[in-house]
């Protein structure tokens, strides 16, 4: 659970295509290999809004960045002062509430055919999870939730991929993402009842979460009736192209 101090009107818009440009650009100046991408962010993100432990700037931003949790310093590069804390706070705060309305779309990279890639939004997912792994390891824990890092999991392997190695088949790989996408909902839906009472599974004990929706798949009609796919719908997030 994503916390963070009053915001104005302007801080509480999502960010915009330019917007992500300039974050990617800003996040690349850092010049760190530690530092997030904005694909990377994005999952990142997503989990940090799931989970039920309150976590603030002062938690999150350090990992952003790739200063662990040596604190944070401010961002060297051409940001104005406190711009790129500024675009991270924003897209955190319309992250959290895009999940909370049940319309996230998550920011993937796309290749120069059109391809999604989504790898490196698992791996940023799955560097939250390891902020808070008890929660986690509760979820997984429950017998209808015990499946629901595989697909993440499963992209974020990807990212190491050895030279020369074969590439996942398109096929596989948007399939993954459709489970990816829809194991994120049942995530969030899992952890609500928690956020909700300001405390996490291992430290109460709830009613266990059902699935009360069939998953999604990005090729399926959208459930909000407009008769197009749904990821071309309320499923279609940013794009960011890779290079």
């Amino acid at each position: 659970m994503i916390i963070d101090a009053a915001a104005s009107e302007a801080e509480r818009v999502a960010l915009a295509d330019a917007d992500f440009d300039r974050l990617d650009r800003l996040l690349a100046e850092l010049d760190n290999d530690e530092a997030m991408i904005v694909e990377e962010l994005d999952g990142f993100l997503a989990a940090l809004a799931c989970a039920p432990e309150p976590i603030g700037a002062d938690d999150y931003l350090p990992e952003v960045f790739g200063l662990g949790r040596a604190g944070i310093e401010a961002p060297p590069g051409n940001a104005g002062p406190g711009e790129l804390v500024s675009l991270v706070r924003r897209h955190a705060r319309a992250v959290a509430a895009a999940l909370d309305a049940g319309g996230f779309a998550p920011v993937l990279a796309y290749d120069e055919r059109g391809a999604p890639d989504g790898s490196a939004w698992a791996v940023g997912f799955l560097r939250a999870v390891e902020l808070m792994p008890e929660s986690w390891e509760a979820m997984l824990a429950e017998k209808e939730f015990g499946d629901v890092l595989d697909a993440i999991e499963a992209l974020a392997a990807t990212l190491d991929d050895e030279p020369g190695a074969r590439p996942m088949p398109r096929r596989e790989r948007e399939a993954l993402i459709d489970t990816m996408i829809a194991d994120l909902g049942d995530i969030h839906e899992f952890f609500r009842p928690y956020r909700r009472a300001g405390t996490a599974p291992q430290a109460l004990r709830v009613s266990t979460v059902r699935r009360e929706k069939p998953k999604v798949g990005r090729n399926e009609p959208c459930p909000c009736g407009s008769g197009r796919k749904y990821k071309v719908c309320c499923g279609r997030g940013p794009r960011v192209e890779v290079n």
